[in-house]
């Protein structure tokens, strides 16, 4: 069996320099509404690793739908969060969904 040199400059999958690494242009997503709200979500809820996931429910759900759920995770108390409040954040999204009646 032959080894594979997982270094090789032939590789089609290695980045080029200049790249985009992300599906949004950052500078791009923060100037637009649905940017902000997601920063202020990530940042509230110190989850600023998922802000792509910010983004897209902001795009996809009511502002103030979304500061509804982020505002019931606020006030969950730390003892009753299994893994975190951006986890918890997505749950209470999905739970629910039907309810974002708002736009």
């Amino acid at each position: 069996m032959e080894k594979i040199n997982v270094n090789d400059s032939d590789n089609v999958n290695d980045k080029k320099k200049g790249e985009f690494e992300y599906e949004y242009d950052y500078e791009y997503m923060f100037k637009t509404r649905e940017g902000q709200l997601a920063r202020y979500l990530a940042e509230g809820l110190n989850d600023t690793k998922s802000i792509r996931y910010y983004f897209s429910v902001s795009l996809d759900y009511s502002e103030r739908y979304l500061k509804e759920i982020y505002r019931k995770t606020k006030e969950t108390p730390d003892h009753k969060i299994k893994k975190s409040r951006g986890a918890l954040f997505a749950y209470l999204v999905k739970k629910y969904e039907k309810l974002d009646t708002f736009d």
